[in-house]
């Protein structure tokens, strides 16, 4: 088990007070409201993939046929966890920005930006937000249609998936943070990886963040509008 350096419960304990109390209590909220929401998308989107596949070997596929009494289940669920993973993504974004906001007031500043642990812990929820936002930027753009073409719907599913699983790593930080460890702590210790120090320090933090952020919206974009283009050019000919 990784050990834990950083706690945060003896400085929160020097801050007592009904205020303090109610900003943790909320934002303790708003970080299992995004992270419900954004677990949802996820579920979604692997159920919309799970539901187009099948469609898509019923048609292509003779021997899949013995599979037809899914259809009405696997018909259903195309059609309500596609448009629920947009809805829930909207919510997480939401509810990542609104707790980053609280977060910012029950955390001390000194001690977000004085470890890396604090610093890492931002850094993630900003990728995770930036995907998510591109996520939820396609989907608006561009409708159910996205999900026409095999190589825009690899992307918007992919950009969903990712920045769920930033969004895990955030949280796995929040809990160090918090002095209660991670349930990812098994898998930092098999890879041989500290949580407590992601090499993002104050110094380096603009650096990081706004490369890998450009990184989050130019890399998705630059495919999405490739695989666009290149269905438009394969239909024209």
């Amino acid at each position: 088990m990784v050990g834990l350096k950083f706690n945060i419960a003896p400085i929160l304990k020097q801050r007592k007070g009904k205020e303090m109390s109610n900003l943790v209590a909320v934002h303790s909220m708003l970080v299992e409201l995004h992270g419900g929401m954004l677990t949802l998308a996820a579920v979604c989107i692997v159920a919309t993939i799970v539901s187009r596949t099948h469609f898509r070997m019923r048609k292509t596929s003779d021997n899949y046929g013995i599979f037809w009494p899914a259809d009405s289940l696997i018909g259903k669920l195309a059609l309500y966890a596609e448009p629920t993973a947009y809805v829930a993504a909207i919510g997480g974004i939401v509810g990542l920005i609104a707790s980053a906001v609280v977060g910012f007031y029950v955390y001390p500043i000194e001690f977000i930006t004085g470890n890396s642990l604090g610093m890492g812990k931002v850094a993630f929820s900003i990728f995770a937000t930036v995907l998510m936002i591109v996520f939820v930027f396609l989907r608006s753009r561009y409708g159910q249609n996205l999900w026409r073409n095999k190589g825009t719907a690899a992307v918007y599913a992919c950009v969903g998936l990712v920045g769920f699983l930033t969004m895990v790593l955030a949280g796995s930080l929040g809990g160090h943070m918090a002095g209660k460890g991670s349930v990812l702590d098994p898998v930092y210790a098999f890879v041989g990886i500290d949580p407590n120090n992601f090499g993002i320090s104050l110094s380096n933090m603009p650096i990081v963040t706004i490369g890998v952020s450009l990184i989050g919206i130019i890399v998705p974009m630059g495919s999405f509008m490739y695989f666009q283009r290149k269905n438009k050019t394969d239909s024209n000919t």
